[in-house]
């Protein structure tokens, strides 16, 4: 029986690691952002996906972010966030790579919208986190960190982890329920403190 029981252990572990890894695809895609569904990156791209039978496109043309669904097409970042915000702090503006994929963090089987944005020098990150609800994109989070060294997101079910390379320090937050909650290894406060 312990034999099975650290079988288990043992594969239940590889398997949470393993999301964690970056894969090929990662690599030679260059992504900065780990564990999405599905993604695209650079300045230009475009990725199809959908949300109860509403088929939708994302496009990345010059440090722009559009949604189409058929003819309708809705401008979602440009030089800072277009929809709704969920928290009263204002994102910094990041120049530089884009990273947009979907990801589930409700937990609902429907993928929610990333929209991720990496500085030029590559010590700043910032991401949104969009929902399709009552026919309009709304932000459920808006994570990130500009003060030290960071340079990946790292995405696990319905968290996302940002590192500080010169502290060590994690920065993570955790949707539950009706927002994503902020933790830090190193006692930071606020989420609003790395921005």
């Amino acid at each position: 029986m312990k034999k099975i029981a650290l079988f288990f252990s043992a594969l239940l572990a590889a398997v949470v690691c393993s999301a964690q890894l970056r894969t090929g695809s990662d690599i030679d895609s260059k992504t900065f952002v780990i564990g999405l569904d599905n993604y695209i990156v650079g300045e230009a791209g475009g990725l199809g996906f959908s949300i109860k039978n509403n088929a939708f496109k994302v496009e990345v043309l010059e440090e722009t972010v559009s949604v189409a669904k058929g003819s309708q097409k809705v401008v979602l970042y440009k030089d800072g966030l277009k929809v709704p915000a969920a928290y009263d702090y204002s994102m910094p503006v990041l120049k530089g790579d884009f990273v947009v994929g979907v990801h589930d963090f409700t937990d609902d089987t429907l993928p929610e919208l990333v929209i991720a944005v990496r500085d030029d020098a590559g010590n700043g990150i910032i991401a949104f986190i969009l929902q399709y609800k009552d026919n309009k994109w709304i932000s459920i989070g808006e994570i990130g960190a500009v003060k030290g060294n960071v340079n990946e997101i790292r995405v696990f079910r319905q968290t996302l982890t940002i590192k500080n390379q010169k502290t060590g320090a994690l920065y993570t937050w955790t949707y539950k329920k009706n927002g994503f909650v902020f933790k830090a290894s190193d006692k930071t406060a606020s989420a609003a403190n790395l921005l």
